[in-house]
């Protein structure tokens, strides 16, 4: 953000110790205004962005929730197969997907005569079925939970949203205020600004230009 041709008339005007035209003054609380009324509005688009951001999250975590619960139940129970993938392929994506910490329950669970399956190097990724349906039903809250905390956690990896150019806005438009205010006290007693003075709106200046 630039400083307003507004706030360099009137800096020219103050330095020189002159008479202030109404007009000038009048157009200096204009803009303090008008950079009011951005900044409102610019925050309230940051606290939008933050909260579709939000939203977005939550049905992330719905869904992927449903899906990847679904794909524990499947190997619990099932020994899926995919004709345009190899098996040790297979068992690795979804293993990635799973999670240690969920594949680790599925097979305390994996029903019995299910074949163990192997990944892409040999290791046992789904260990061979040794479990009953009544076991696996009093195991599903704490897969659920698993699942849940594997998609938080994936999920959580995924939302940031960078939301600093709103705060370098809120800023720039604080800098130019303190130019504003800073002129406008004494351009209503028509005095020249002290050097000190000028350093401040210099330093608040440099700030915009960061």
């Amino acid at each position: 953000m630039k400083a307003a041709p507004t706030l360099l008339v009137a800096l020219s005007l103050i330095y020189i110790g002159c008479t202030t035209p109404p007009e000038i003054k009048q157009a200096l609380i204009d803009k303090d205004q008008a950079y009011a009324e951005n900044e409102r509005l610019m925050q309230q688009y940051r606290e939008l962005v933050g909260n579709i951001t939000e939203r977005h999250q939550q049905w992330y975590r719905y869904v992927q929730t449903r899906l990847t619960l679904n794909l524990a139940l499947q190997w619990a129970t099932t020994n899926p197969k995919l004709t345009d993938v190899g098996d040790a392929e297979l068992a690795k994506d979804d293993a990635d997907l799973l999670g240690p910490e969920t594949i680790t329950l599925i097979n305390e669970i994996r029903l019995k005569n299910l074949p163990e399956r192997k990944g892409p190097t040999g290791q046992v990724v789904f260990q061979a079925g040794m479990g009953d349906m009544n076991n696996l039903l009093q195991k599903l809250p704490e897969l659920v939970g698993r699942v849940e905390q594997r998609v938080a956690k994936d999920s959580q990896a995924s939302s940031t949203v960078d939301l600093t150019v709103f705060d370098q806005y809120r800023t720039n438009v604080e800098a130019v205020r303190r130019i504003n205010a800073i002129i406008k006290q004494y351009l209503d007693i028509d005095v020249t600004l002290p050097r000190n003075e000028m350093q401040s709106i210099a330093e608040a200046v440099r700030t915009l230009r960061r």
